[in-house]
């Protein structure tokens, strides 16, 4: 996210390079009053980029010719399929229902994969564009964080990727696969989406089945 600091600077030197270039063509170059407004334009810029990075970069006035950036924000249904073998029946286990909340702005996106069990957040992620400018697709790092009681018992703390190919404009659905540093991988499907940002399994489960 550009800061105040940053659009000072970008401004102060595209005033210097054009001064410059004034006097270099041998034109007058503007008084000393040209600078008073100084202050006044930085601030204005500054909250207009803030509003466009934080809002504006998602109206569809903006979308596809000057946002290239596809619109993940909710909290999405997830079916996990695992390659995970249970030692004790020696199958695979069925596929489970998680939840994922996205939280986005146009230069940020948390992502937070809710479990009955525990929880992943994003340590790292890009949106890369593919062949096409309309594909784009999701890669990512995070960490997993079970709960408590079952750490130490049947899961710990883990590091994983995933990659996602982003379907729709608007998104309709994301699809893909993950694995672990624990040895294990499998696919991962967002398919149903609310506008309400979830922090919670529970609470998540609860607004998908209203």
């Amino acid at each position: 996210m550009l800061t105040r600091l940053h659009i000072s600077s970008f401004i102060g030197l595209t005033i210097a390079v054009w001064l410059i270039a004034l006097w270099i063509q041998g034109m007058p170059v503007l008084s000393a009053d040209f600078i008073k407004p100084f202050g006044i334009v930085v601030g204005a810029i500054t909250l207009i980029v803030t509003l466009f990075n934080k809002y504006a970069w998602s109206w569809i006035i903006f979308r596809g010719w000057y946002v290239k950036r596809p619109d993940l924000r909710g909290t999405w249904e997830v079916e996990l399929k695992s390659s995970w073998i249970n030692p004790e029946t020696n199958e695979p286990i069925p596929p489970i229902t998680a939840y994922a909340t996205i939280r986005q702005s146009l230069t940020s996106l948390s992502f937070r994969l809710m479990t009955l069990e525990s929880r992943s957040v994003l340590i790292a992620h890009s949106i890369e564009s593919q062949e096409e400018d309309s594909l784009f697709k999701l890669v990512g790092v995070y960490r997993n964080e079970p709960k408590i009681e079952l750490q130490g018992d049947r899961s710990e703390i883990h590091h994983g990727s995933f990659s996602l190919e982003i379907h729709g404009s608007p998104v309709v659905e994301l699809e893909g696969h993950y694995w672990t540093d624990r040895g294990t991988k499998g696919s991962m499907k967002l398919t149903k989406k609310i506008a309400i940002f979830c922090d919670t399994y529970k609470q998540a489960k609860s607004q998908f089945e209203k």
